[in-house]
């Protein structure tokens, strides 16, 4: 899925992420299994902060069951395969993303969103570093982002992060005349 991610103040060396703003505190934690109803409202809130920037509309996402992001929450908790992570500023929820693992040795990252309250400060690039993270420890190859070719702003993010073109492009699954551009970020 795109992302929606803010692009930092200032460019950030390749393979590097910065830090929070100074004073700001960003915690990154996994989910847990009893996340279900906080993945739904963090998710929920993203589609409606960007609509078209994800697949997903939101009353097909206001629709699905309960059972359903439970079952997602449970999954994504300690599967080695598909992990999502919540970024956290005090008590506050400040942003989410996904990643999963690929057959052919890379990670995908989606749905990675920062809270409008907390764009600029430093919490995609702690989300987008978790996820680095964690596809270091799985060894793999790279990670991949797919973005909507219109949303400059992610894209540059992404760039200044050390992703990279690859070249391929899709259809944008809900708009099909709209292209999404995949990005990598080598890790070896």
């Amino acid at each position: 899925m795109p992302s929606d991610a803010t692009a930092p103040g200032d460019p950030i060396p390749a393979g590097e992420v910065a830090g929070p703003a100074p004073g700001v505190e960003v915690r990154i934690r996994r989910i847990t299994e009893s996340d279900g109803p906080l993945l739904r409202e963090v998710r929920l809130a993203a589609i409606a902060d960007s609509p078209g920037t994800f697949t997903t509309n939101l009353e097909a996402a206001r629709a699905r069951p309960v059972e359903a992001w439970t079952r997602v929450a449970e999954a994504h908790s300690g599967a080695d395969d598909q992990a999502t992570w919540f970024a956290e500023v005090g008590p506050d929820t400040a942003g989410m993303v996904s990643a999963f693992r690929t057959d052919d040795g890379a990670v995908t990252l989606t749905s990675l969103w920062s809270a409008p309250p907390f764009r600029r400060i430093g919490v995609a690039d702690a989300l987008v570093g978790a996820v680095r993270d964690w596809a270091v420890r799985a060894n793999a190859v790279e990670v991949r982002q797919w973005l909507v070719e219109r949303n400059a702003h992610a894209r540059a993010f992404h760039e200044a992060l050390g992703f990279v073109p690859t070249g391929a492009e899709r259809p944008y699954e809900p708009a099909p005349a709209i292209r999404e551009v995949e990005l990598r970020l080598p890790l070896r």
